[in-house]
């Protein structure tokens, strides 16, 4: 499943902005498709994982579903950034990219966005955290936070987010602007 789509990363990190831009423009249904996909791989790594004599078709199946899961993640984190970005009045736009000036850093769109981005993903990644220790009944990491929930949950989270930092001032609320 979405096995031409590599996540190139630049040296700094970051995602490549065509890689972003194939995986924005897949449609809902095809995303639906590599969520069944992970649900299913997932499915049968538990199965081979109790082998012992298949425990590489355990960890490819892990890396595999690993693989669509990041994915999917990347392009909702994506869309609902671009989302917010878009939705934003022009004097938050503004005090975004003044931030960003002061700081020294460009004052762009794509750097304005960035910011709404990691400011996204910190929030979703503290939502999940919580939800993993409130199901696992004590303090969850990140990780198990990201591989013990579901993707189509951590999925609807993103939305859920994404939907919360549209409303009105929320954005530079959460930036502390």
């Amino acid at each position: 499943m979405w096995s031409e789509i590599a996540l190139e990363r630049g040296p700094d990190g970051s995602l490549s902005q065509v890689t972003r831009a194939r995986l924005m423009s897949r449609p809902e249904a095809e995303a639906d498709v590599a969520i069944a996909y992970v649900a299913s791989r997932e499915a049968e790594m538990e199965l081979l994982g109790a082998d012992p004599d298949r425990l590489e078709a355990a960890h490819e199946a892990f890396v595999d579903a690993q693989r669509v899961r990041e994915l999917l993640r990347v392009r909702a984190y994506s869309l609902e950034t671009e989302r917010v970005w878009a939705g934003l009045p022009t004097e938050d736009r503004g005090a975004i990219l003044g931030r960003l000036a002061a700081a020294g850093q460009p004052a762009t769109p794509d750097a304005g966005s960035t910011v709404i981005g990691m400011a996204l993903n910190q929030l979703v990644v503290a939502r999940l955290i919580a939800l993993a220790t409130a199901t696992k009944g004590t303090q969850a990491t990140a990780g198990e936070a990201m591989l013990g929930l579901p993707i189509a949950f951590q999925l609807e989270v993103i939305r859920e987010t994404g939907a919360d930092l549209r409303v009105p001032g929320e954005v530079l609320r959460v930036l502390g602007l």
